[in-house]
């Protein structure tokens, strides 16, 4: 969500599955987060993304990388969210410029 977020506000035209349009290019990856540490009534949570864009019409692969973050709140499902959403804006700030024409 973060990352169709910043490339959407970037002016990137987005697709899904459900979509008409074909994109010329197709952004994949997996995406996992998880309980790591607990100090008092603060909970940490770690994220891991992994993302590859690929040129859809040559099949050439634009970009391939991986961020790992951590983030700290007092409920533990907010902390694993947000650390999924730092990991997308440092993957973010990466990859977009592999996509600038």
């Amino acid at each position: 969500t973060e990352l169709s977020l910043i490339l959407q506000q970037c002016g990137f035209t987005l697709a899904d599955d459900n979509s008409t349009n074909r994109p010329a290019i197709e952004i994949t990856g997996e995406a996992f987060s998880e309980f790591a540490m607990r100090k008092g009534n603060l909970q940490s949570c770690r994220a891991r993304i992994e993302i590859k864009a690929r040129d859809v019409a040559s099949g050439k692969i634009i970009f391939v990388d991986r961020q790992t973050s951590v983030a700290v709140d007092i409920a533990e499902h907010i902390a694993s969210k947000t650390a999924l959403q730092n990991g997308a804006g440092e993957l973010a700030e990466r990859l977009l410029p592999k996509l600038a024409p």
